[in-house]
């Protein structure tokens, strides 16, 4: 079960996530140990909260596949322009989304109408 690797992916606490999914930590230990395993109402709860494949959740699938039906519209514009540029270009927009992500909106748009004048 990917369990585990999905909570570090999204930097929680197994106390913050089982406080998520409203069971206790050791509940959510067991699991992400192997010694017991979640009811498949429960697996699908946690499919739909780290929104991956239940396939991926239990380990039957190698990757965790974004759905991009799964994303907003502006999300999917944004993967749509992405994907049209070369690594380098991705390198910097990962760098400036790093930098802006804990920003203000308004302050990204005062910045970004600034640099248009």
């Amino acid at each position: 079960m990917n369990l585990k690797i999905l909570r570090a992916q999204h930097d929680m606490s197994q106390a913050e996530l089982a406080n998520a999914l409203k069971i206790k930590q050791n509940t959510l230990s067991n699991y992400e140990n192997g010694t017991t395993q979640p009811e498949i109402s429960l697996i699908l709860k946690i499919a739909d909260f780290f929104n991956c494949s239940v396939d991926y959740l239990l380990g039957h699938q190698t990757q965790n596949v974004l759905y991009l039906d799964s994303l907003t519209n502006e999300q999917r514009e944004a993967v749509k322009l992405i994907k049209q540029l070369d690594n380098r270009q991705v390198l910097k927009v990962i760098g400036y989304i790093e930098r802006i992500k804990d920003t203000p909106f308004e302050e990204v748009v005062s910045k970004l109408l600034k640099k248009e004048e």
